[in-house]
């Protein structure tokens, strides 16, 4: 039994269908990478100022640092030159 083929204009119109869904597929995926370049760039950005504020830290206490080195040196010079 020989089955009747879909009027051209269905499968035109199938095509088309399919087509619109591909380009709202491809939009959304668009859309998708930009937003996810832009929040890339905002965490960069926000991973660049937590360094600064890092290195800012460690210095703070690397001179913290240096300072009860040079108070503890100075209680010894003192206690040893006193004779204690």
């Amino acid at each position: 039994m020989q089955t009747m083929a879909p009027p051209e204009d269905a499968t035109a119109e199938r095509f088309a269908r399919l087509d619109e869904r591909f380009g709202e597929v491809n939009r959304r995926i668009t859309e998708g990478r930009e937003e996810t370049n832009r929040r890339f760039d905002l965490l960069s950005a926000e991973m660049k100022a937590l360094r600064q504020e890092m290195t800012s830290l460690h210095a703070t206490v690397q001179r913290g640092n240096y300072t009860l080195l040079a108070a503890m040196l100075g209680l010894i010079g003192t206690i040893l030159i006193k004779g204690g």
